[in-house]
């Protein structure tokens, strides 16, 4: 008897969480710039992630490390940033 009520509820919440009218509507892209605007904006939430993941990641080798190699770590980073700047510029000309 427990276990025809247990089956039986199982299925109702079965039935009742997946018909179509009360399933989580997903948005469709009507268009291929819709599409492409969703699939960018997912990307750059995924990169974004991806960031705070390797900032933290540093942050938390930095932490461990001596003075002196905390600082020579800030030291390549900037030095990195203005490789990057000198770049940038170079391939704007």
């Amino acid at each position: 008897m427990k276990t025809l009520f247990k089956f039986t509820l199982l299925l109702a919440f079965g039935l009742f969480v997946y018909t179509p009218s009360f399933a989580q509507k997903q948005k469709n892209a009507g268009s291929v710039a819709q599409a492409e605007k969703m699939l960018a904006k997912k990307e750059k939430k995924k990169q974004k992630a991806s960031k705070k993941a390797m900032k933290e990641a540093k942050k938390k080798f930095a932490s461990m490390q001596s003075k002196e190699f905390k600082k020579s770590l800030k030291r390549n980073e900037k030095r990195l940033r203005k490789e990057g700047r000198r770049k940038k510029r170079r391939a704007r000309r």
